[in-house]
């Protein structure tokens, strides 16, 4: 069996395991400082983004795509794992949830659980094939799986809707200790993202606890040096496969939270949303969880205010991501922690 802790050896010298671990820790994703700092900064997030952003729709859209980007980030920043292929779970998670809620239940507990189970599952799958190939050829498979269920999805037209997409999908219901409501984002805006606030968090928390598990250290250790943690004695592949199921079932649970935001899954809008979640997560800075949150935020406002005046928007995004990764290339989140902080120091010690 292998074990993800390697015991010290008896003259008090960390052993070749923990050697592994400690560089992970030491070259980790976030400085200690901020690891449930985050927590809190994403609170302040949502709270700005409630009452700054006109829009409620984009509002909720905001954290959905942050959850999403901070799931793939696991694979991206902690693992060193570049995905082509993220709309995957995120899509089908949308169906999923879509189609428990046409054919079996109202419930939004059991569209979301069906929708994270299933994707958990896919990406078990898609992530055993895909994981038996490393740097390019992983993100090239990954891609190929998202365009194999983009086709799937338009074919089965009597499950998905094929290209008219899954129109019709009930207003779901959310039971809570005494009480049931409903998550309708038109009629009732607020409780929609106070509920997906919630959820993020929660989920959020887990992803923190995650990353600091022994399995989490591993996961960067690999990134830092495959070969050095295979000679350590881990396990990389059932390390890397488990991050991907994770992160798969995080894309799950955003796409159906998703589906139930819009009532709608269409083929087009998700199938084409791989690159643009691996730009959050570039945008926002791999070296954390909330950086992708910032990306997300940042890249919405720059599409929402940016399509009402210009046809090709999408020019000027582009451009603007270019000059932030050239002058930044942590992201916004290396910006704030990193950068300025030492532009200040190294002005204090000049004068």
């Amino acid at each position: 069996m292998t074990h993800l802790t390697t015991p010290s050896a008896t003259d008090g010298t960390p052993t070749a395991g923990e050697a592994a671990v400690t560089v992970a820790r030491l070259s980790g994703a976030a400085p200690a400082r901020w690891t449930w700092g985050q927590l809190g900064l994403l609170v302040v997030l949502a709270v700005v983004v409630l009452f700054t952003v006109p829009n409620p729709s984009l509002a909720i859209g905001m954290l959905i795509y942050g959850l999403w980007a901070a799931g793939l980030n696991l694979l991206v920043g902690y693992g060193g794992l570049v995905s082509f292929g993220h709309a995957l779970p995120f899509a089908w998670g949308g169906y999923a949830a879509g189609l428990t809620l046409l054919h079996v239940s109202s419930s939004a507990w059991l569209a979301l659980l069906v929708a994270v189970v299933s994707m958990a599952v896919l990406s078990a799958l898609v992530g055993a094939v895909c994981l038996r190939r490393t740097e390019v050829y992983f993100s090239m498979l990954t891609l190929a799986f998202a365009q194999l269920g983009f086709f799937i999805a338009l074919q089965w037209d009597d499950l998905t809707g094929g290209d008219d997409g899954l129109a019709g999908i009930p207003v779901p219901t959310l039971w809570l200790p005494g009480t049931t409501v409903e998550l309708n984002a038109l009629r009732d805006p607020l409780t929609f993202f106070v509920v997906t606030a919630v959820l993020v968090l929660v989920v959020f928390a887990g992803l923190i606890l995650y990353t600091e598990s022994p399995m989490g250290r591993v996961l960067q250790a690999i990134r830092e040096s495959e070969e050095r943690a295979r000679g350590c004695g881990y396990s990389t592949r059932l390390v890397q496969l488990a991050t991907f199921v994770v992160a798969g079932a995080v894309a799950g649970l955003a796409g159906g939270l998703f589906a139930m935001l819009n009532n709608f899954v269409g083929l087009q809008p998700y199938w084409l949303l791989s690159g643009v979640v691996l730009i959050m997560v570039i945008l926002g800075g791999r070296s954390s969880l909330f950086g992708p949150f910032l990306g997300a935020v940042v890249y919405l406002l720059l599409e929402s205010t940016l399509s009402r005046y210009f046809a090709s928007w999408q020019l000027i995004v582009g451009a603007i991501f270019v000059i932030c990764v050239l002058a930044f290339p942590q992201g916004l989140w290396g910006l704030l922690t990193q950068t300025l902080p030492g532009l200040f120091r190294k002005r204090r010690r000049t004068r």
